[in-house]
């Protein structure tokens, strides 16, 4: 843990709603409906070895049309999903699809290009990066192939959708946690002296993040993850409010 963060603890009503969640239904049962077509058929015009499939209401997977992927399905050797030929890269587009449709998540269709149009090895980075992140202690390590903040060269991929992958892959000890914008604008109004968009954070700043939200899962003897999505919840509430009393105002 940084010393600069030592001081901060989690409030009373964050604890009060941790503890209240059972993390199967409140973490790995968080769905999301998503357009499989809108997905695959970009992934094919662009001859990305990867498709995004999800599961029908009945739990059945499938390939095509509207579907729901759970965020437990992110996670590797789930009962009823096959990856194909590729599977990191049809798991990292399927953690891509489930953060674009997410309405407390940004909730932001972007297609996300892993391609590099430069290279006579058009997956060369991402494969790289997926690699690392996968390699004990993976995300953490600084070491080549990384830019200039620590992350690991993956052209298309953000911060957030690398948390996530991560988080989906990752078992035991400091999960990496997702790093989402408004989980962090949240730290920020209860102390945490960062104040920047996590689109411009370092690994290092991550770290600090991530370690924090592992020290107060700990604290309130929950898992990270309930910590994060409060986080989340704490600011989408906030937000909210913000918003009521400004058009309240207006009128």
């Amino acid at each position: 843990m940084d010393d600069r963060d030592a001081h901060l603890e989690i409030p009373v009503e964050g604890i009060d709603w941790c503890t209240r969640q059972p993390y199967p239904e409140a973490v790995l049962e968080d769905v999301v409906e998503v357009d499989l077509d809108w997905w695959n058929d970009r992934l094919a015009n662009r001859q990305i070895p990867a498709q995004v499939s999800g599961r029908t209401v009945d739990g059945n997977q499938v390939w095509k049309g509207k579907a729901f992927i759970r965020r437990g399905d992110l996670e590797p050797g789930v009962p009823g999903l096959e990856m194909g030929e590729e599977p990191e890269f049809d798991r990292l587009y399927m953690c891509a699809a489930w953060l674009a449709e997410h309405p407390s998540r940004g909730g932001n269709r972007r297609f996300v290009d892993i391609r590099e149009p430069q290279s006579g090895r058009r997956f060369e980075a991402v494969e790289r990066a997926l690699i690392a992140c996968r390699s004990a202690p993976g995300l953490f390590e600084a070491s080549a192939y990384r830019d200039w903040s620590g992350w690991p060269t993956a052209p298309g991929v953000g911060h957030s959708l690398m948390s996530l992958y991560c988080w989906a892959i990752g078992r035991g000890g400091d999960r990496p946690q997702l790093l989402d914008n408004d989980s962090a604008g949240s730290l920020t109004w209860h102390g945490w002296m960062v104040a920047s968009s996590v689109s411009t954070y370092s690994v290092r700043r991550y770290v600090r993040y991530n370690a924090l939200i592992h020290r107060w899962a700990r604290s309130a003897s929950v898992q990270p993850e309930l910590v994060e999505m409060w986080l989340n919840r704490d600011w989408q509430i906030r937000l909210a409010e913000t918003t009521r009393r400004r058009d309240g105002s207006a009128l």
